[in-house]
């Protein structure tokens, strides 16, 4: 039984005790505590306190009743009187609905999507003991990977008593063919895991045993949406899948429930990690997996990390001494190289961008507070408005709370009188919201890309909390007016001469008004400097030619064929170059240690490394600055040559780089082996604008570095050279399924993310300004009204229509210019700190600024220009005979 369970009887009994005397209090609960000890012996404690549930629910509105005295005729009084002027006053309760409804709407939006974003992994039963273990190579630890070396796991379980234990995931993003009798698939969602999975991570088992689902070699188990899609209502334990790309059975063990949409990695199938080569590697030099652990103690990280050092000393320390003859410490001393290990908690992988993992797209803890922020700042506008409304049609109440005064009304009741139509308000602005959040929400869904649901009935707690968030929206947005209107003297107000205009009153009204401008201003400039930024990454040269490349994925599964099928693909005079790849700009490149002859075995710099043909430099139209590319008419190229890049060249300290050699193996390792730099490429960007360009070396492409083939065509006729190349694969593959993608689309979903919440971001800006603007129609249409009889006079003196126009209008100008002021500095520090986040960024410059206030300006003037015109243009002699 959780907290919130065992302090449900207290509620209700107190809820009980404030609307009845003693007698029946102890008659209420004395049943309800009967039939609850009775359910709890039949259903359990949950269902059990789904009865003072109820008890509260039937309780709540006598006890609403009785905090704000609504009884009998004084509540029909003041329910009545409400509704009166929500009718009489259409326009301004209708501003007053709808706003606050869209700033509810858009809250309740943001929130699901921040708490879905902070539910990642929290569903396993052992999460906060849960860490990922990381590979560090810089003592700050601003570059950190998530591959780690395959005996981490088990010496990490051996070695350190805080590890309970431990499981290795390969998670590398790759698609196998899957074959079961006739039926072929693409699956993606397939990792490779130690039987000890099931242990680390909470994974429901429909069918199958978790302690021996993954013990034996080429053993896997499948999700129920997988069971079904190849067996349908069949039972699938001791069947085997066909892996076509591997050659191997894999025989099925187990059948788990669905992945969550909440974990950090997504699975479909989970295979035996035994199955792979590289399982059994003893070597501390490979990444290939990514290490999980289980604490024995919550709070035992802080001793584990403090030997973390030592643990990476004898291990790792080992390993680098073997191949370049240097102790650990002789590595680190100079602090120019490091390598080292550090924990990152489970919970915080998703929202954590510092560690590079190559998964699937990551959240991030900024937007997550941005985002949280614009909820708050579009609740703030529309209770603003509220209050800005409220007080302004003060004129129209002031003789009724006078009336009131004389009559007898206390202070208190008048308070409660205005919050409770506050509350109102509120309430019928919660119905809204919600009817708002259900249309919005599938099409919010899609541009999230995040499984986001609002179930009111899900839980027992959903319904409550958004009645007591609109209880407390409406009591925050109504407390000024009511206790502004209630305090008022009654002779004055009686008299007609209200404090609606007074210094206070007039001050505080242009305050939210400013307020109100400052937060738009403030996310005006952020939508500005954000939409700049990605179009800056989207336009910006980056050393390579992109366009009208396709790339063929699973290229290897041409195997001895692959010649043959590019001869093929050529005799298409549409297609002009063809290059075979192990990886391609905007996807992943190894780091390797490389060492130059000569150079002291202490000198091991790391360099991107990756694999390509002779024609790779011709299909992007790299530009080479010093020496040549690959030839095929040069036999030694396909085996002992190199080339690097400009930063390479600065890292090495190299003035003529053109044969000098590094030694073949990485690190160094055998004496006498060399390759030889054969030319230099001009810097391109192979990484996102996130990062800077990095030292980077393309070696000769080997049969087992060979994962892409690459084909430029032209511009005209794209589908039917699309249908051409698929059609030749499926002949050249058995009828394989072709899949392909185009380079310029991969490197763009770089950005994805940022894409996505840049979109968000502007939705989101457009409805608070809209919110900003709807309360700012309401206010000048009622200072319009409040100066009707002025503004005749004016007309039958001479003023002109724009002279009305400017007289309604200039105090918004001023008001817009002091919140651009005010909010400047801390918008310009907010999109600086958001821009750090690339390497290659725009600057922010005072144009920018500009172009925000006149932006905010122009929205402004519209908002009011409709209102300002229609009152310059009535009929002086209508306004004269106003009141």
């Amino acid at each position: 039984m959780n907290k919130t369970q065992k302090n449900l009887p207290r509620v209700a009994r107190w809820l009980i005790r404030q609307i009845a005397n003693r007698d029946e209090t102890d008659a209420i609960v004395g049943d309800f505590d009967e039939e609850f000890s009775d359910c709890v012996d039949s259903h359990g404690p949950f269902r059990a306190h789904l009865l003072y549930w109820r008890l509260i629910l039937v309780s709540f509105p006598s006890f609403i009743a009785n905090l704000f005295s609504w009884r009998g005729a004084m509540f029909k009084n003041y329910l009545t009187v409400a509704l009166r002027n929500v009718r009489r006053h259409k326009g301004f309760s209708g501003i007053n609905i709808v706003g606050l409804a869209i700033g509810m709407a858009a809250s309740i939006l943001i929130a699901i999507f921040v708490l879905h974003e902070l539910s990642f992994d929290r569903h396993h039963e052992k999460a906060d003991r849960i860490y990922r273990v990381v590979a560090q190579f810089d003592p700050g630890g601003e570059k950190k990977g998530a591959y780690t070396v395959p005996p981490m796991a088990q010496a990490m379980l051996n070695e350190l008593p805080e590890v309970e234990q431990a499981v290795r995931l390969s998670l590398w993003p790759s698609n196998d063919l899957v074959r079961y009798q006739d039926n072929l698939f693409l699956e993606k969602g397939i990792i490779y895991a130690d039987a000890s999975i099931f242990d680390v991570f909470t994974i429901p088992f429909v069918l199958g045993d978790p302690k021996t689902a993954l013990v034996e070699p080429r053993t896997i188990v499948l999700t129920k949406d997988i069971a079904h899609k190849y067996f349908g209502n069949e039972n699938p334990l001791g069947r085997s899948l066909k892996f076509e790309d591997k050659g191997r059975d894999f025989k099925i063990t187990g059948v788990i429930e669905n992945c969550p949409s909440t974990s950090h990695f997504q699975y479909e199938m989970i295979a035996s990690i035994i199955s792979t080569r590289t399982a059994f590697d003893t070597g501390w030099g490979g990444h290939t997996y990514f290490t999980y652990i289980v604490l024995k103690d919550r709070n035992a990280r802080p001793q584990l990390e403090a030997k973390l050092p030592d643990f990476c000393r004898r291990h790792w320390g080992a390993h680098n001494y073997a191949q370049t003859g240097q102790t650990y410490d002789e590595y680190i001393k100079d602090g120019k190289n490091y390598y080292g290990f550090s924990l990152e908690p489970l919970s915080d992988i998703h929202l954590n961008s510092d560690v590079v993992d190559y998964l699937s797209v990551k959240g991030n803890k900024t937007y997550v507070v941005v985002f949280s922020m614009i909820a708050l700042f579009i609740l703030l506008i529309a209770a603003i408005n509220f209050m800005n409304l409220s007080t302004a049609r003060f004129a129209h109440r002031s003789k009724e709370v006078g009336v009131r005064k004389v009559l007898g009304s206390s202070h208190k009741q008048l308070v409660r009188q205005f919050l409770g139509e506050s509350v109102l308000l509120s309430l019928c602005a919660l119905v809204f919201a919600i009817l708002f959040v259900n249309i919005a929400l599938p099409p919010f869904r899609n541009l999230t890309s995040r499984q986001l649901e609002l179930d009111l009935f899900q839980s027992v707690y959903v319904l409550p909390v958004l009645v007591g968030f609109a209880i407390l929206v409406g009591i925050c947005a109504g407390c000024y007016p009511a206790f502004f209107l209630s305090s008022v003297q009654p002779a004055r107000t009686v008299k007609g001469s209200g404090q609606h205009n007074s210094k206070g009153n007039v001050f505080l009204r242009r305050a939210l008004v400013a307020l109100q401008f400052a937060v738009t201003f403030g996310i005006f400039f952020g939508t500005f400097v954000i939409s700049q930024q990605l179009r800056y990454v989207r336009t910006k040269q980056l050393g390579f030619n992109k366009e009208h490349v396709v790339v063929i994925h699973r290229a290897d599964a041409l195997g001895k064929e692959a010649d043959a099928f590019k001869q093929e693909l050529l005799r298409d005079p549409s297609i002009s170059v063809i290059s075979d790849t192990e990886s391609l700009p905007g996807r992943h490149f190894n780091d390797n240690s490389h060492r130059l002859e000569g150079r002291p075995a202490t000198e091991t710099p790391t360099l991107h490394t990756m694999y390509g043909d002779h024609n790779f430099a011709k299909l992007l139209d790299l530009e080479i600055v010093a020496g040549r590319y690959f030839s095929p008419d040069i036999p030694t190229d396909a085996t002992s040559a190199v080339v690097i890049n400009e930063t390479a060249v600065k890292e090495l300290g190299l003035t003529d780089p053109v044969g000098k050699r590094f030694y073949k193996e990485f690190g160094g390792a055998k004496e006498g082996e060399f390759v030889t730099i054969i030319g230099v490429l001009k810097d391109f960007h192979y990484n996102s604008l996130h990062y800077e360009i990095f030292p980077m070396i393309i070696r000769p492409l080997s049969p087992s570095t060979w994962n892409f083939t690459s084909v430029r065509i032209g511009t005209e006729n794209i589908s039917k050279t699309l249908a051409r190349i698929e059609e030749t694969w499926k002949t050249f593959t058995g009828g394989q399924p072709f899949e392909y993608s185009f380079l310029d689309e991969d490197f763009d979903n770089l950005y994805r993310n940022e894409q996505r919440m840049g979109q968000i971001f502007f939705l989101f800006a457009a409805l608070a300004i809209f919110i900003a603007c709807l309360g700012l129609v309401g206010l000048i249409s009622f200072t319009a009204e409040q100066r009707t009889k002025e503004i005749g006079i004016r007309k039958v003196l001479g003023a002109s229509v724009s002279k009305i126009i400017y007289l309604l209008s200039r105090e918004v100008v001023v008001l817009v210019c002091v919140a651009s002021l005010v909010a400047a500095p801390v918008a310009f520090f907010s999109m600086h700190k958001w821009l750090e986040n690339f390497a290659f960024r725009i600057g922010i410059s005072p144009l920018m600024f500009v172009l925000t206030a006149l932006g905010t300006l122009a929205v402004a003037l519209l908002s009011v220009s409709f209102r300002a015109v229609k009152a310059a243009q009535a009929n002086p002699i209508d306004s004269i005979r106003y009141e």
